[in-house]
């Protein structure tokens, strides 16, 4: 007899381990009426293991995760999922914060309807490797190196140009490379290297200072008594009235081309006061994370991140409430209208910039950030220990000035304007790693056939001699809620790229064609749209239709005839595919918003995709069969699968227990289109009429009332065709049996008896009916069989098993893989390992004199 849960021996000790589940067990009693029904809507969606891996302190608790976020967990800032921030969400949406409803129920069950979106979990974000190389600061040149440097000093006053005022302190290192880079920079905008000595402490420095002056590359001002910071920039600013200037600090590194990126945007808009580029450490600008001094080295030195910073965004400006005074550029007519900073009330540094944006913001003015430029940033050079006491104190000088500045700064945070381009630059440094992109496949995180398909395309195309290709080639998997994960189809580890993780097909949709554009890949496969809302399935149509790209559509699901891919109606019965007038009912009783569409419609939009597709890839004639219902004759090529290599597998032989049982194997994961309630069925009928049938499930199934009994074993999932292979073998079955009740597309799993030339049977329904019937020792069962296990049962008792392992099993060849046809056909213009290198290579010889090691991997 089963005991109530708490008088239960396992609860009584876990109490003992974590006490407070008793409170939150009382509590739960209490409301469970309301609690229940919390659940009841995100059970679905919740992830146990990542909660409790995420937060190991409720390991021990004597309560399950849902129930704790119900009660706890949401109000404590945890995250349900990877794919949900609760802190995210209530931030982004204050009534929901201010209503006290637990987020994740409340965007599941209307704020997704609403057009809410949800950001992905922090705790994801942190879990991301971060590389661990501090930043190399550049060797200290020798004074005989800058002999062949450019003089950066512009004479008469009035003549134009523009002042790139440096303010020095002290560290002859980072000052040194500062002005290093300034001066070998080349732009065609004209400039002033304008350099203030604040009466340095350090002798090094002013004698460095002077004999850049007496070689006549720097213009050098010297404070008699130092002023500070501002007082410094103040007088930079005020030295020449006619230009505009930029603000530069002396532990900064600038490369090729970034003044007149920097400086276009104050020609293309009078309005623009403030122009600041993107860098390691600038608070609001930092890359690749925002709002953290990202102070380690990435794969590539800078002058690669500035080039694929232009590469990835452009002449992209965005506004913001400050600019950062690392780097700023500043127009010399709004210093005329609003002054200088205030060097008064912000002393020796820190928040002046900030003071002078707010100001320019109430004055009418812009300021704006260019995420074409990425600017090295050392940080703290001159102020050490005592930055944060100095930010600290600035951000109370700036609430006494401009009360509105805390929230302006923390709502721009929040929204984050700044996160497409950043995801923009991620791609690009993804393109750089991996060099001229080959294919981007789309497909999901759900497992099951396309991920096997993928792995097997793979080892076909290096088998090929196509490894090259394939090697340059990524995945892009959709995930719920609209969020993507991207790996490389070789599943080697790529840079560290945190902006990815965010990248949501729903909410970035108008990305999708710059993507494209950046990523420039020789052929798009498109495996499936599933996942995706109706809108954003339609965007990402649009964006692949207008790329110019060639793209391929794998007709793995019936997606484009089927919004619930596999013609499962509500009941999950297949519904014959015989009058699309049943679609109507079918789709309006779905509890998912995205298939509540037109079926018309939906064809519709499936069919002008399909016909700009470069080839529609079938892996059978039955597939086949249905893709030519949407798009010519001639698109629809034939392509089976790549197999796995299972050369290897020793046949069996025909059993001979003599027990009179016939042993029956079923294969894989067994969902409701696999056929799950009809074996519940099926077992229930034989433990009935207690026939002589045991069936082996050499995986699992969806229907829990299905386990290990009398007529059945179920020996759970198993890792890859080897370890199936050998479940197989000690249980020596008789037959083995499919019962997918709607017409596969290809079935995977077919492959393992097939390899140990074991009978096989499966119903009259698309690829699997057409894969058994071209098997020597298969045989095809009428396919009105689905709905009557009774039948089905005694027909598998009918067969005659001598005759089915009679035949011989001729010797199985794998498939070969059309995308290595596709590419060797083409000739693609990919450059090799060897040309990428040395492009990269040089980009960095002649943009940089940056120290750089190894490029720094970390998984993705």
């Amino acid at each position: 007899m089963k005991l109530p849960f708490m008088m239960r021996w396992s609860t009584i000790t876990g109490l003992a381990r974590h006490p407070q589940s008793v409170v939150w067990h009382v509590q739960w009693t209490m409301n469970s009426k309301r609690f229940m029904a919390e659940r009841a809507d995100i059970i679905r969606h919740f992830d146990n293991q990542f909660y409790l891996d995420t937060y190991p302190e409720l390991r021990n608790m004597v309560f399950g995760p849902a129930r704790h976020y119900i009660l706890k967990g949401w109000k404590e800032g945890r995250d349900p999922s990877e794919l949900f921030s609760t802190r995210d969400y209530l931030e982004t949406y204050g009534d929901v914060a201010e209503a006290r409803i637990n987020p994740y129920r409340h965007w599941l069950t209307h704020g997704r309807n609403e057009g809410r979106t949800a950001s992905v979990s922090r705790a994801r974000r942190v879990a991301l490797q971060q590389p661990d190389q501090a930043l190399l600061v550049p060797r200290l040149k020798a004074d005989s190196d800058w002999d062949d440097l450019p003089a950066r000093v512009i004479d008469p006053p009035t003549a134009h140009a523009v002042n790139v005022v440096i303010p020095v302190y002290k560290s002859l290192e980072h000052v040194s490379a500062t002005i290093w880079s300034v001066l070998a920079a080349e732009n065609e905008t004209p400039c002033e290297c304008l350099v203030i000595d604040d009466c340095s402490p350090q002798p090094e420095v002013s004698a460095f200072l002077r004999m850049l002056e007496e070689k006549g590359l720097i213009r050098l001002l010297v404070n008699e008594e130092n002023l500070g910071f501002v007082g410094t920039v103040n007088r930079g600013m005020a030295h020449n009235e006619h230009r505009d200037v930029v603000l530069l600090n002396a532990d900064t590194y600038v490369h090729d081309g970034w003044l007149d990126r920097l400086m276009e945007p104050l020609r293309d808009d009078p309005r623009i006061a403030t122009v600041t580029p993107l860098s390691n450490n600038a608070t609001i600008a930092s890359y690749p994370m925002s709002v953290v001094d990202n102070s380690y080295e990435l794969e590539v030195d800078s002058a690669t991140l500035d080039r694929l910073a232009r590469e990835a965004n452009g002449k992209t400006i965005v506004d913001v409430p400050t600019g950062i005074g690392f780097c700023m550029a500043v127009r010399r007519s709004a210093i005329h209208s609003l002054g200088l900073f205030d060097a008064e009330t912000f002393g020796l540094g820190y928040g002046e910039e900030c003071d002078f944006c707010m100001r320019a913001i109430k004055d009418g003015w812009r300021n704006v950030m260019a995420t074409g430029i990425y600017v090295r940033h050392f940080g703290s050079a001159s102020f050490g220990p005592t930055q944060s006491t100095r930010s600290e104190k600035a951000q109370e000088l700036l609430a006494q000035k401009h009360p509105e500045y805390a929230g302006r700064i923390a709502r721009h945070v929040s929204a984050d304007p700044l996160l497409p381009s950043r995801i923009l630059f991620d791609i690009a440094r993804l393109r750089e790693a991996l060099g001229p992109i080959s294919i981007v496949f789309f497909t999901h995180t759900r497992g099951g056939g396309i991920e096997t398909y993928l792995r097997n395309t793979y080892y076909a195309m290096v088998a090929a001699g196509q490894k090259a290709v394939a090697d340059r080639a990524i995945v892009v998997q959709t995930q719920v809620q609209g969020f993507v994960r991207i790996s490389a189809f070789n599943e080697q580890a790529l840079p560290y790229l945190p902006n990815l993780e965010e990248l949501n097909i729903e909410r970035h949709n108008a990305l999708l064609d710059r993507i494209i554009e950046v990523l420039d890949p020789e052929l798009i496969h498109m495996n499936t749209f599933a996942g995706l809302s109706s809108e954003a399935i339609g965007q990402l149509m649009t964006t692949l239709m207008r790329s110019g790209k060639p793209y391929w559509h794998v007709w793995h699901d019936h997606q484009p005839l089927c919004p619930r891919l596999t013609f499962l109606d509500a009941e999950d019965r297949y519904c014959g595919e015989t009058d699309a007038s049943r679609c109507v009912s079918c789709l309006a009783s779905s509890s998912t918003a995205f298939e509540w569409v037109r079926i018309d419609d939906w064809r519709a939009r499936f069919r002008d995709y399909l016909s700009h597709a470069d080839m529609v890839s079938a892996p059978s004639e039955a597939a086949a069969l249905r893709a030519r219902r949407l798009t010519d004759v001639s698109k629809v090529k034939i392509h089976p699968h790549p197999e796995p290599d299972l050369d290897e597998a020793e046949p069996l032989e025909k059993p001979s227990r003599g027990d009179g049982v016939r042993r029956i194997v079923i294969l894989g994961a067994i969902g409701p289109h696999k056929g799950a309630y009809l074996l519940h069925a099926m077992i229930k009928d034989i433990e009935h009429r207690d026939l002589p049938i045991h069936i082996d499930v050499v995986g699992y199934t969806a229907v829990k009332e299905i386990k290990t009994g009398r007529k059945v074993t179920v020996h759970g999932r198993y890792a890859g065709e080897a370890e199936a292979i050998r479940l197989i073998r000690n249980i020596q079955p008789d037959l083995a049996l499919f019962s997918s009740i709607w017409p596969e597309t290809y079935v995977f799993t077919l492959s393992v008896p097939m390899a140990l030339h074991l009978p096989t049977a499966a119903l009259n329904l698309g690829a699997q009916g057409e894969r058994v019937k071209d098997y020597p020792r298969g045989t095809v069962l009428d396919a009105y069989l689905r709905d009557d296990p009774v039948a089905l049962n005694d027909a598998l008792l009918a067969l005659d098993m001598d005759a089915l392992w009679a035949p011989d099993v001729p010797e199985r060849h794998g498939n070969p893989s059309a995308l290595a046809d596709w590419f060797r056909a083409r000739e693609p213009r990919l450059l090799s390992s060897r040309d990428h290198r040395d492009r990269t290579a040089a980009a960095r010889c002649e943009g940089s004199d940056e120290q750089s090691e190894r490029p720094i991997r970390a998984m993705l």
